[in-house]
């Protein structure tokens, strides 16, 4: 079986094509100009693409993320088309050309799937992200004391998007202004259900409009109001939150940051500034005590890929509540979830104190992950999926 699989700048391509290659594929990579071409609508990627499937030498095209133009190049040519998609939000799923038989998608958070399959898709599928577990075992030493923390987060503070959406309300209604101030602040108490695009409701859509429109293209069928709270509000709301819960942990615990951004309100955070996700943060899993995941909250159900990887590493996972965790994980047992900011400093406390229990726990989902969600399962699913 030969596979074409688009190949851009994209995490854990080297671990999809080893997979393939492992289940007896062969892995043509196809040059994709992802973030330098219209993704929609493209006549000539199109034809250039329908060009070399006209070979006849492929049995279908793979990518990570969905891409419309090359949906249709695969339409045209009677191939099919499997995409695994890893980011959300991610405008390109809301295409006219999503709905082709030839696409077989699979998306990471199980509500999205949800989501499209009410809209009449019925060519979603869920799958779980994964982790390189062969690869973490290799790089992820006990000996890496340079690595050695008490609590330690590893991500974004989305301090530019946050700086970015305040000038973009420059000029807002003093009323819509503090609407959206207060369906923040009521999300960040909730988990477990997304209510930003619920209540995004008249006039203040109207006012969001005025100060922030959004050019959307002609085949897209996603609501303002979704790319409004899932865009912006979602990204200031994560950003917020994971600077309020840093800075609370850190009043009594040791806690590390591996972030780009400079953090100067975080007096008593240790930012350790940007790590190579492939050779060291692993290192950082594996030589944490607790490693945090605040999930993005335009993630509404699914299992975040860092949590996967801290997992997979053998690291104890001490994360915000997700839906998905409960398909594959059990809690107390395999991880550990919070329910709010009491219930984490609780926790935190607990499992730093109690190493026996720790330890229990991270190999306890360190096996689950080995033995079920691997890079290797998922190729598996997905070629399964083709018969």
């Amino acid at each position: 079986m030969k596979i074409l699989m688009l190949e851009w700048d994209s995490f854990g391509t080297e671990y999809i094509i080893d997979a393939f290659r492992h289940a007896d594929c062969m892995v043509e990579m196809y040059p994709w100009p992802f973030g330098k071409q219209e993704m929609r609508e493209n006549d000539l990627l199109c034809k250039e693409l329908e060009h070399r499937l006209n070979n006849g030498d492929v049995s279908f095209v793979f990518s990570l993320n969905f891409f419309p133009v090359a949906a249709k190049a695969c339409y045209n040519c009677g191939i099919r088309y499997v995409s695994w998609v890893y980011d959300t939000p991610y405008l390109l799923l809301y295409s006219k050309h999503i709905r082709y038989e030839t696409n077989q998608v699979y998306l990471f958070d199980s509500s999205l799937c949800a989501e499209f399959k009410r809209n009449g898709i019925d060519n979603v599928y869920y799958l779980p992200m994964a982790a390189p577990v062969d690869i973490y075992d290799k790089l992820a030493g006990e000996s890496d004391s340079k690595y050695k923390a008490d609590i330690s987060f590893v991500g974004s503070t989305y301090k530019e998007d946050s700086q970015n959406f305040y000038q973009l309300l420059e000029g807002i209604s003093p009323y819509a202004r503090g609407y959206i101030d207060a369906i923040i602040g009521t999300q960040k108490r909730v988990y477990g259900s997304f209510l930003l695009e619920e209540l995004l409701r008249e006039p203040v859509l109207s006012e969001l409009r005025r100060v922030c429109p959004i050019d959307r293209g002609e085949d897209e069928w996603e609501s303002e109001a979704w790319i409004y709270a899932n865009y912006f509000l979602a990204r200031r709301l994560t950003g917020e939150q994971r600077i309020e819960l840093l800075q609370l942990l850190s009043e009594n615990h040791k806690v590390r940051l591996y972030t780009p951004e400079a953090t100067p309100e975080l007096i008593h955070v240790d930012n350790r500034g940007p790590i190579d996700y492939v050779s060291e943060m692993p290192r950082v899993f594996k030589n944490t005590k607790i490693n945090l995941n605040m999930t993005l909250r335009s993630i509404h159900t699914g299992i975040p890929l860092r949590a996967m990887d801290i997992m997979g590493c053998g690291g104890f996972l001490l994360t915000n509540y997700q839906a998905d965790f409960g398909y594959w994980f059990q809690p107390d047992v395999d991880y550990v979830y919070y329910a709010d900011n009491e219930d984490l400093l609780y926790k935190a406390d607990y499992y730093l104190e109690h190493e026996e229990e720790r330890f229990t726990i991270a190999m306890n989902g360190y096996q689950k992950v080995k033995e079920a969600h691997t890079y290797h399962h998922r190729v598996r699913t997905i070629l399964e999926g083709l018969k």
